[in-house]
């Protein structure tokens, strides 16, 4: 039975405010050093002045919500929070029950970024893992956005985050190694799964998996073999039990595909690296 959540007012706590951007700048960060070194997340809330942060945490409430609760629906009401500590995924899902992760979450995220602009994306919000959650004021969000311009500068930023996560995950699911596709594989298949029995677990043969991230079931089973050696799975006949989600989510979002091909896990040497003889380099796509 899935444990209820639980829920208490917000409060900044000693780390929030160990974080907290430098006084003597008025409490922003610099934007632009921020922009160039973005890589795989954004620190939302210290992104903003002191003054705004408080501003926008007064009347937040924390949620602790068990792993598998839908957090956030298409045709519910309109939020924003900020993920303080877990995982979570947004998912598309059509009417037949096929469903397809289009983006993964991560602690000091926000969610629900373009409700300040009246128009949400048509998304669910699946915890994978116990997730802890500031929901913010929606409305104290939107007026921060329209009139102070660290608050609408953090957002685009965040947004940017965003755009760039869900091209890096594009890439991956097509022209990503067979350690990455796998994990995403396994990643996308546990969660749903979880949706259903409760728990972050895949029934799939090896020739199932091989053929859903398109390699041969050897070398499928020798990338299977390093992530259960790494702690990750647990494997029995036709059934993959994931224990770490937040790895697998790691080594999906771990790079930028395109300034880093690695020839790792048995799909390429160096000398076919850059080569049709590579598949997982993208001129083997062309």
């Amino acid at each position: 039975m899935v444990a209820a959540s639980r829920s208490d007012r917000y409060e900044m706590s000693d780390k929030v405010q160990a974080d907290a951007p430098d006084p003597t700048t008025g409490g922003a960060v610099d934007l632009t050093a921020t922009l160039a070194t973005l890589s795989t997340s954004v620190d939302f809330i210290s992104l903003l002045t002191d003054a705004n942060r408080r501003r926008l945490l007064e009347g937040s409430t924390r949620v602790v919500h068990p792993a598998g609760t839908i957090a956030l629906r298409p045709t519910g009401p309109s939020m924003s929070y900020l993920v303080e500590s877990g995982l979570a995924r947004a998912f598309w899902s059509l009417p037949d029950g096929r469903q397809t992760t289009i983006a993964i979450t991560r602690p000091k995220e926000l969610v629900g970024s373009t409700s300040t602009i009246g128009w949400a994306p048509w998304i669910f919000m699946q915890l994978i893992t116990e997730s802890t959650l500031v929901v913010l004021d929606s409305e104290m969000l939107r007026t921060l956005a329209a009139s102070e311009l660290d608050v609408s500068a953090a957002i685009s930023m965040h947004l940017a985050m965003r755009i760039r996560d869900a091209y890096r995950l594009i890439a991956v699911r097509s022209l990503g190694n067979i350690r990455e596709r796998m994990a995403y594989d396994l990643l996308d298949r546990a969660a749903q799964s979880q949706l259903v029995v409760g728990r972050l677990a895949v029934e799939a043969t090896q020739a199932d998996l091989a053929d859903s991230i398109g390699s041969s079931r050897e070398v499928m089973s020798r990338a299977l073999k390093d992530l259960r050696a790494e702690g990750n799975l647990e494997t029995a006949p036709g059934l993959i039990r994931v224990r770490d989600p937040a790895r697998l989510a790691a080594i999906v979002r771990v790079r930028d595909l395109g300034h880093n091909w690695d020839t790792g896990h048995g799909e390429c040497d160096d000398s076919s690296l850059g080569s049709r003889a590579c598949p997982s380099h993208p001129v083997a796509q062309l």
